[in-house]
């Protein structure tokens, strides 16, 4: 089987539905003793099959790029919490995200990434959260334009998870703010700026994008570009259909 390649310029976006894989009998064994014990903790049928599908789906794609086997892969978790394969041949970089729709994944090299999702259709009180949890101008913006709150929580999250700080480096001492979408279904006009209190330091270093795989959903990426000769990433998404392929071999 040939590798599937990357480039340093390259973030790879994979994306699937969970329900719709049906044949799961296999998977399991793909999996470690300690994933499947996560696995069955969990109570719902439905949870339970969702687990399966995100375990599996990363040890199949990240078997993509490595001369590994899905079951040969190998995870540690980084001082900051962020697994991390550690007998890769290749620098490989990714981060997870996941709803009751649609798990993703955002695999890149060498740079810290992170990737989040939510459903636009989601019902919560957006001015309390806002009002809590963002940024003064942050929120300013989101009470101009409601709609937007979702783009703004994807971004910050997955800048946190990007960071491997979390939500411990506090929402507040970031801020976004999306300019106007210059294409159909990603926006990267995105300016990001930090207060004092910020433990980064270098807004400039960072690169955001929206996607929106369609009409339901906001997807955030996230990607540390600090070298100077870092160009600006292309995004790779890899569809719903081809996602499912790999659990077919």
């Amino acid at each position: 089987m040939s590798l599937m390649p990357i480039n340093e310029d390259e973030i790879h976006l994979w994306m699937i539905d969970p329900q719709l894989v049906l044949s799961t009998v296999a998977l399991r064994s793909i999996l470690t003793e300690t994933e499947q014990q996560k696995v069955d903790r969990y109570r719902s049928e439905k949870a339970k099959h969702t687990a399966l599908i995100t375990r599996s789906f990363i040890r199949l794609l990240l078997s993509q790029y490595e001369t590994f086997t899905p079951d040969q892969l190998q995870f540690t978790v980084s001082d900051l919490g962020k697994p991390e394969l550690n007998n890769a041949s290749k620098p490989l970089r990714f981060n997870l995200s996941h709803n009751d729709e649609l798990i993703i994944c955002a695999v890149c090299l060498n740079k810290d990434i992170g990737c989040d999702i939510e459903n636009l259709s989601r019902k919560i009180n957006v001015n309390a959260i806002a009002k809590r949890f963002f940024s003064a101008s942050e929120y300013q913006l989101i009470k101009t334009k409601p709609s937007s709150f979702f783009e703004y929580w994807t971004l910050k999250e997955a800048f946190v998870k990007a960071t491997g700080l979390g939500i411990s480096q506090g929402l507040e001492t970031f801020s976004f703010e999306i300019k106007e979408q210059k294409e159909m279904k990603q926006n990267d006009n995105i300016v990001l700026r930090f207060n004092q209190n910020c433990k980064e330091k270098s807004p400039q270093n960072w690169y955001h994008s929206l996607l929106f795989p369609d009409d339901r959903h906001c997807i955030a990426l996230s990607v540390n570009n600090k070298k100077q000769t870092d160009k600006k990433p292309t995004i790779r998404l890899f569809s719903n259909e081809q996602s499912q392929s790999l659990f077919n071999h």
